[in-house]
């Protein structure tokens, strides 16, 4: 395993970590699958931090210091409307090169605002069948790729890739990726300049089958990792490796 990391990756200093001051937010989290994201702004000396419980999203911006707070929440909402009851699933920050968007995902549908939350730009509605059915209909797994795209995973297991303009809200669904029979659990990516580590996106799905991806105008599948069994709830794609969670306790 250390001869690939160092094949795709330059060698890293090893940093040691340290408890800071705890940040206390607006309500408890939702036990539900990666509800934390985090984005640091280096220039501004912030940090902002994302959690979901049930039909709101409780966002905390912290200074380096530790010493001053600002708080906002988010509202699940459907299009034009103000407020939604439907639950919150995951929020999440996707960078691109030049714009950062936060992707909030619901039993309603994918709303994406600008990175303090202040503006929605984009909202998408799943389809909802008109007699109710015995599955759920979620939106879950959120990931940037390859600098333009931003993709979300379904509870019907597709995987909706969007994508992004440099300002402004015309954002559209330029492709749906359909290797999946089970729910989508998580989404990651990365980008490599390196022409030995093509993978750049890995889906994860409610079976434990995970998909791994090359991005572009059109994605390209390059493997499947078979199920283990167990669903698999957090998958993360460093170097070309590709590290998954499953329901088990194990890490593969």
């Amino acid at each position: 395993s250390s001869l690939l990391l160092s094949a795709c990756c330059p060698p890293r200093r090893l940093r040691m970590y340290h408890k800071e001051k705890s940040i206390q937010i607006k309500s408890s989290a939702s036990a539900l699958y990666n509800n934390l994201s985090v984005l640091p702004i280096a220039e501004r000396s912030l940090t902002y931090f994302t959690v979901v419980h049930g039909n709101v999203v409780n966002m905390v911006s912290a200074s380096g210091d530790g010493l001053n707070f600002s708080h906002r929440q988010l509202q699940s909402k459907e299009g034009n409307i103000p407020a939604s009851s439907s639950l919150i699933i995951q929020a999440a920050w996707c960078v691109l090169p030049l714009r950062v968007l936060l992707v909030l995902t619901s039993q309603k549908g994918i709303q994406m605002y600008e990175s303090d939350g202040s503006i929605m730009v984009y909202w998408h509605a799943l389809d909802i069948p008109e007699t109710p059915t015995a599955q759920a209909v979620f939106a879950r797994g959120i990931a940037a790729a390859r600098g333009k795209y931003i993709c979300v995973g379904t509870s019907l297991g597709s995987v909706l890739v969007f994508d992004v303009p440099c300002k402004g809200s015309n954002i559209t669904l330029s492709e749906v990726l359909e290797e999946h029979r089970e729910p989508i659990t998580d989404l990651a990516s990365e980008s490599s300049e390196n022409e030995d580590c093509v993978a750049e996106l890995v889906s994860a799905d409610d079976s434990g089958l995970l998909c791994v991806w090359k991005a572009g105008e059109d994605f390209q599948l390059l493997n499947k990792i078979p199920a283990y069994g167990c669903s698999c709830s957090s998958v993360k794609l460093w170097c070309g490796v590709v590290v998954a969670g499953y329901g088990s306790g194990q890490i593969r």
